[in-house]
């Protein structure tokens, strides 16, 4: 009686055992379940996020659009309402930044060449540039930057200079091809010779892909008008073009008798005249405008070159 009471005793045991590990077992998978549910419901309010802050992100660029068309006065300057600091809108439960600058104060990279032909005043301007920003060998970048734009596949040599076509590319790891053609994104520059990713960063607040060769000197950095003297003239020196930029990020200029006034020295160092190309101007008519858009955990930022003259969108970048 005593050992059938002890088998009684032992398969009672095993049983609860056995229930014990049918429950712990059971509590995982809830617990699995309950977890998985947890990160495919962040995910879906993550996605939802993600996609209204898209849609906030485009009304931004609207938003940006709309300010530049309210701008019709006779010049464009940094003291004018797109040139201020970045403006934040709070909109529902999210925020939308927006930032407008312009793009005409800068040297247009794919206004190097035109018609497959390099341009002698924009050439003399990037090894300018090149070499107040010290950077190395200015003729040779200048040279490898047309040779990337022009649709030949002869390496441009002038005056000594060392350019790159798509022998020299062909033979790197990865290989590939010269474009030959216009830039199609301002990152492309690290692919052409001598343009590591340390100068293309030095590069950016000074170079554009849209445009001529016409710089709105109200809203270029000194770097880029001590670049922009006439050939046969003497050379401006850093510190007169910060002086000119310092001038009219006070009082922007509207015509070059206001230059002339300002500064009566250097004005006829300067490409005042009408009929030039090359021009000087006093307004401006692409900007790049980012919006940046917030709603609870997703965020979209939209970039946008735009045409203020036809209100067109030129290009549009989602990140």
């Amino acid at each position: 009686m005593h050992v059938a009471s002890s088998v009684t005793g032992n398969q009672r045991g095993a049983v609860l055992l056995l229930v014990l590990l049918v429950v712990a077992l059971l509590a995982a998978l809830v617990t699995e379940f309950a977890f998985s549910a947890l990160v495919d419901l962040r995910l879906a309010e993550t996605y939802r996020d993600t996609s209204r802050a898209y849609y906030l992100a485009r009304g931004g660029i609207r938003a940006g659009q709309a300010i530049l068309n309210r701008d019709r006065n006779d010049y464009d300057g940094r003291d004018e309402p797109w040139g201020r600091q970045e403006a934040a809108f709070p909109v529902g439960d999210g925020e939308v930044t927006v930032t407008i600058e312009d793009r005409d104060g800068r040297l247009a990279i794919n206004a190097l060449v035109d018609n497959g032909n390099p341009q002698g005043m924009q050439k003399a301007r990037f090894q300018r540039l090149f070499s107040l920003l010290g950077l190395p060998a200015p003729e040779n970048l200048t040279a490898a930057l047309i040779d990337w734009l022009d649709p030949d596949g002869e390496e441009y040599g002038q005056e000594g200079a060392q350019g790159a076509e798509s022998g020299y590319y062909l033979g790197l790891t990865p290989p590939y091809q010269a474009r030959n053609g216009p830039m199609k994104a301002i990152e492309e520059l690290t692919l052409v010779r001598g343009f590591t990713a340390e100068v293309a960063a030095k590069l950016a607040p000074y170079l554009t892909l849209e445009g001529d060769m016409q710089v709105n000197i109200n809203t270029a950095p000194a770097e880029v008008i001590a670049s922009l003297y006439l050939d046969g003239g003497r050379p401006l020196q850093p510190e007169e073009g910060r002086a000119i930029a310092a001038a009219c990020s006070l009082a922007p200029m509207r015509a070059a008798a206001d230059l002339a006034g300002a500064f009566p020295e250097l004005a006829p160092l300067l490409p005042t005249g009408a009929e030039l190309a090359y021009r000087l101007k006093y307004t401006s008519d692409r900007y790049r405008i980012r919006a940046l858009a917030r709603v609870n955990d997703g965020s979209r930022v939209v970039t946008a070159v735009v045409r203020k003259s036809s209100n067109r969108i030129l290009s549009l970048r989602v990140d």
